[in-house]
């Protein structure tokens, strides 16, 4: 069981890491919860199941550069605009998800689908079996985070997030262009979220519902602390395995969430900002 609970654990942290890293750098930089987030992740893997005629390949590039594309349209002409007016712009992106939830519905039909695995059979792990494709998502997550983390600390345009990031209008009178600061972002963000279509789609089922993926991985970002790079990583795989260890020894995945909440609530009360989190001036 142990050795189920550790597996499980690490693929389930990994997909939380994507998510809550692209929703805590639009935290972190814009100071705004983009609740279209979970929608963004949905709508890319939309587009890969629509373009599978074409090729596995070919499908999951136009989906990310569609959804890239539809994320900075999004954030120009609706979040942008009220980035100062927090809970305004919190709201539009609520009903942006809600908007997307109905658009695939006409779309594409309210059935499941199902995406193909990128790779196929299984490895046997402390004797666990463990398909290919949940060790690639694994694999890919990982990489992934630490390619941010490293745009973050080494690249011109990471340390001006970075700057954004501490005082907007301190880094606006240094000469930072923070309005592009601010698109790369959000691009940023939602290629996160395309990303973790891509490798965790797979293992499990499609539907218009899928966005509410949002509210698994919300008590990731209040417990590792709104804005935090770093605390989202280190809540994602904590979070991640108090779920599958209630899964495994309670023997109901109905709990994992309340579970969840409740540690989020505690927090909420005991350490406001988070683990690693700072409070956001106004």
């Amino acid at each position: 069981m142990i050795e189920e609970i550790v597996i499980s654990g690490l693929i389930l942290g990994g997909l939380y890491a994507l998510l809550s890293l692209g929703f805590s750098l639009i935290v972190g930089v814009a100071r705004i919860m983009n609740f279209a987030h979970g929608a963004l992740y949905m709508l890319a893997a939309y587009v890969i199941w629509s373009g599978l005629p074409f090729g596995l390949g070919l499908s999951i590039v136009n989906s990310l550069f569609f959804t890239v594309l539809i994320g900075l349209v999004i954030y120009k002409l609706l979040i942008g605009p009220l980035r100062e007016k927090e809970t305004n712009a919190a709201l539009v992106t609520i009903a942006v998800a809600l908007i997307f939830q109905e658009v695939v519905k006409l779309v594409w039909g309210p059935d499941y689908k199902s995406i193909p695995s990128t790779v196929s059979g299984y490895v046997t792990i402390l004797g666990v079996r463990v398909v290919n494709q949940k060790l690639l998502a694994l694999g890919m997550a990982i990489g992934l985070v630490s390619v941010l983390f490293l745009f973050v600390k080494r690249t011109k345009m990471g340390k001006a997030t970075r700057a954004v990031a501490q005082n907007l209008e301190v880094a606006r009178l240094v000469g930072i262009n923070v309005s592009r600061v601010l698109m790369v972002s959000m691009g940023i963000s939602v290629l996160l979220a395309g990303l973790a279509a891509v490798f965790f789609v797979p293992l499990s089922v499609l539907s218009p519902t899928s966005w509410t993926v949002l509210f698994q991985f919300f008590p990731v970002v209040v417990l590792g602390g709104l804005g935090s790079l770093k605390g989202s990583v280190v809540a994602s795989f904590f979070i991640a395995f108090v779920e599958k260890t209630v899964e495994f020894t309670w023997g109901g995945g109905y709990l994992m969430q309340t579970v969840t909440f409740a540690i989020m609530i505690v927090t909420l009360f005991v350490r406001p900002a988070g683990l690693f989190g700072k409070p956001i001036e106004k």
